[in-house]
């Protein structure tokens, strides 16, 4: 199925224009689109998922759910999309909060928390995106950064897990 997306100036503002995700159109300067992550906790681990060796970004890394928010969607919708596709768990909207937004290159990335206690054994990784998943504490996800086990753009999801601790949120 294609996948469109719209397309923000540097303000987050749509603006108006739609491109296909792998056409020849590409993001001009200036010009963004909407990315989500879904980062699921529970008793103070994260769910990770490695991603398919066959992928062509970032193959076997490991890296929390997520992706493009399409035309129609908003970011929690998009997580919860994702998070469904991947690793085949329904979440609610009531159960996201949004940790913050993170700009980089041609894109907003929104970032939300999810606290949701997951079996593995009842995971489903329906699209073959994601071939396992495990759980993991703060610091074992951050040594796998460190150690460029897990996809680059994983350093705010530290971030932003630091900063909702030290703010009490």
């Amino acid at each position: 199925m294609d996948e469109f997306w719209n397309v923000y100036d540097r303000y987050r503002n749509k603006t108006g224009k739609i491109i296909k995700r792998n056409s020849s159109e590409r993001l001009q300067l200036g010009e963004y689109h909407l990315v989500t992550t879904a980062v699921i906790t529970n008793n103070n681990k994260i769910l990770i998922s490695r991603r398919n060796p066959n992928k062509e970004l970032y193959p076997n890394l490991w890296e929390c759910a997520g992706g493009s928010v399409i035309v129609g969607e908003n970011s929690l919708m998009a997580a919860i999309r994702e998070v469904y596709e991947e690793i085949g768990i329904t979440l609610k909207a009531e159960e996201g909060k949004l940790l913050g937004t993170v700009q980089q290159n041609d894109y907003f990335r929104d970032v939300w928390k999810f606290i949701k206690d997951i079996d593995l054994d009842f995971l489903n990784f329906n699209d073959g995106e994601v071939t396992e998943a495990k759980w993991v504490t703060e610091e074992e996800y951050m040594q796998m950064f460190l150690n460029q086990k897990i996809i680059p753009t994983g350093e705010c999801i530290i971030n932003l897990l630091k900063k909702e601790r030290e703010c009490g949120r």
